[in-house]
């Protein structure tokens, strides 16, 4: 599992890091779903490591708690878990000496008083700015695909594959499923949903002549003896099928295709094709907060809570309807 969407360059923290409040706001600006990097959660309770050594730094009492709110909503979702083994009875940067061996290209931040044989938060968070980066090139491969969304995948309810596109009665796109799925066993992620169109489902790879229009229980049918023995134990997949607007009327016609989460999202560009690009043909970035928010209103809340009867917000495009199908 990577630390940053394409792990150009993985930085490594140590829970102590913190001198004063100031590194944890910067933290908190450089990782996390709308930066696309992700610090790894080492040992597994890295969080509650970093709450007890802020209890030895000085803040007042009121920004305290504002401080420990924040990280509680928000320093959980800048680390991932990593399967690194861990000994008690050395240090962490003797542990992390070990986890990173014949591993090149990291930063590595050490405790704040005694960083030895790392370098401190104040000395390597320039480095750590000059590296980030929220755009990558994608090439189109299923393991590009895993490895840029697992970070969002294992620390949110639910995920969703946003693309008018998908397929997911192909072999192609099959395969990428199947990969998910291996990602989110042991994770917080109990749904993974694909939104596309009744129109994409059987037709990928046709041409429009000879392209098909499955009905709803033939989708069901297929979907489900193809991914039923499959589909981790309590974490179904749910298939949403939106009722488009025409193009002279309001409300909902897909084009853009992201992996959304409530957390954050990723934009894929020209969609999630999988193949064997020796040059990257496309690109992936990271969505920004407020393009976020507008993604879940309209995909979070208009189409998987259709049936729900959400109030809906202006200036927002809904679908006609939504059909779900589910698997388990």
């Amino acid at each position: 599992m990577t630390s940053s969407m394409n792990d150009s360059m993985r930085v490594v923290v140590s829970p102590s890091f913190p001198i004063e409040r100031r590194d944890v706001d910067d933290f908190l600006g450089e990782f996390g779903p709308f930066n696309g990097r992700y610090v790894p959660r080492y040992p597994n309770d890295w969080v509650r490591r970093l709450l007890h050594h802020l209890d030895d730094i000085e803040i007042p009492p009121r920004d305290r708690a504002a401080l420990y709110e924040r990280l509680r909503r928000e320093m959980k979702l800048c680390t991932i878990p990593v399967g690194w083994s861990w000994d008690d009875s050395k240090s962490w940067g003797r542990n992390v000496e070990e986890a990173l061996s014949g591993s090149r290209g990291s930063i590595v931040v050490g405790d704040a008083l005694d960083p030895s044989p790392y370098k401190n938060w104040s000395h390597e968070v320039g480095e750590i700015k000059r590296t980030r980066s929220r755009t990558w090139p994608f090439r189109g491969q299923v393991s590009d695909y895993v490895s840029l969304c697992v970070p969002l995948l294992v620390n949110s309810p639910s995920a969703y594959l946003v693309d008018p596109y998908f397929d997911p009665l192909s072999e192609k796109f099959e395969h990428l499923l199947v990969s998910l799925f291996d990602a989110i066993k042991g994770s917080e992620c109990y749904r993974l949903g694909i939104i596309t169109r009744q129109s994409a489902c059987g037709n990928n790879g046709k041409k429009d002549t000879d392209k098909i229009r499955l009905e709803t229980s033939e989708i069901e049918n297929s979907l489900k003896r193809i991914y039923g023995h499959r589909v981790p134990k309590d974490r179904p997949l749910v298939l949403y099928l939106v009722h488009e607007s025409k193009k002279d009327e309001q409300g909902l016609t897909m084009h853009d295709r992201f992996f959304l989460t409530n957390h954050g999202a990723i934009s894929f560009g020209y969609g999630f094709e999988v193949g064997n690009q020796n040059q990257s043909m496309r690109n992936a970035f990271v969505v920004d907060e407020n393009h976020h928010a507008l993604l879940k209103k309209v995909y979070i809340d208009g189409v998987v809570g259709h049936s729900e009867g959400l109030l809906k917000a202006k200036n927002i495009a809904y679908p006609k309807g939504v059909t779900s199908i589910e698997v388990r």
